[in-house]
């Protein structure tokens, strides 16, 4: 059974059309050796290109293929030093995108989870990656502390209740846009805490070229997902936009997951 499932497996991947990506792609052995890893111990594994510290093997599948198989950050420049912002920079594994296929950029990369921050430090230092710039901040619509589910994982997030003990150093994101004249890319994956950020960022947008932005809501706050469209709509972009995560299998039926997100889209803004 075992060897029939691996064999099938294998007949599966020779089959499926081969993707086009300047960097290596994660091996199906590889993949399913990680997939049998612990999710609590510290590991290190070397991919090619770069190695990576981690703990939660699941999230390195599924983020690797994304941002090196996909390349969905891929964007072109002509700039002799392009400034990327990588906010919501979790352990690093954008940012060390950016770095590697950008070499000659400068990039600024914000995580307020504490564990995730220790990650994406190792892990800009084990590279030797002398061009990022890393910030253990949350960016917010002042400079400020908040409090802070602090969950060492993608699902860490500004806790807007206020109940949370945890609390981290935010800055206002805007301010900072305000230092550059062009920013070539901004990435922002900051789990809930977009709608207030971009509403305050909206009038440095117009220097921004690309801008990638994972909205999260629910199916009920329609208005604020138009609100943000229209925001980046003024500020001179296109938007192409794809499901992040398919959480309504039957929405008519169903209509709300009954958990703080139930709509999660990757949404493409370029010019």
């Amino acid at each position: 059974m075992i060897i029939t499932n691996i064999l099938n497996g294998i007949g599966k991947r020779l089959r499926k059309k081969p993707t086009h990506s300047n960097f290596n792609k994660m091996s199906w052995l590889g993949e399913k050796l990680l997939k049998h890893q612990d999710d609590q111990s510290l590991k290190q594994r070397h991919f090619g290109e770069f190695t990576l510290n981690y703990i939660r093997p699941y999230e390195v599948i599924k983020t690797h293929k994304e941002i090196f198989t996909e390349e969905i950050y891929r964007f072109n420049t002509v700039a002799a030093h392009p400034v990327i912002i990588d906010c919501g920079a979790n352990i690093g594994l954008s940012t060390l995108y950016f770095s590697l296929a950008y070499p000659n950029s400068k990039v600024y990369a914000f995580e307020p989870d504490e564990t995730l921050f220790k990650l994406l430090e190792s892990n800009i230092a084990s590279n030797k990656l002398s061009n990022v710039h890393l910030h253990n901040e949350a960016v917010w619509i002042e400079n400020t502390n908040l409090s802070f589910s602090n969950k060492g994982s993608e699902a860490s997030q500004i806790d807007k209740s206020g109940q949370s003990a945890t609390k981290v150093k935010a800055i206002q994101l805007a301010k900072f846009l305000s230092n550059f004249e062009i920013i070539d890319f901004l990435k922002m994956d900051i789990e809930g805490a977009e709608f207030e950020v971009v509403k305050d960022c909206k009038d440095q947008l117009v220097k921004v070229l690309n801008f990638f932005l994972e909205y999260h809501g629910t199916s009920s706050e329609t208005n604020k997902l138009i609100e943000l469209l229209e925001i980046v709509k003024k500020a001179g972009f296109k938007v192409y936009i794809k499901m992040a995560a398919d959480n309504l299998k039957n929405p008519f039926v169903e209509q709300s997951t009954g958990t703080p997100f139930d709509v999660q889209l990757n949404i493409f803004c370029y010019k």
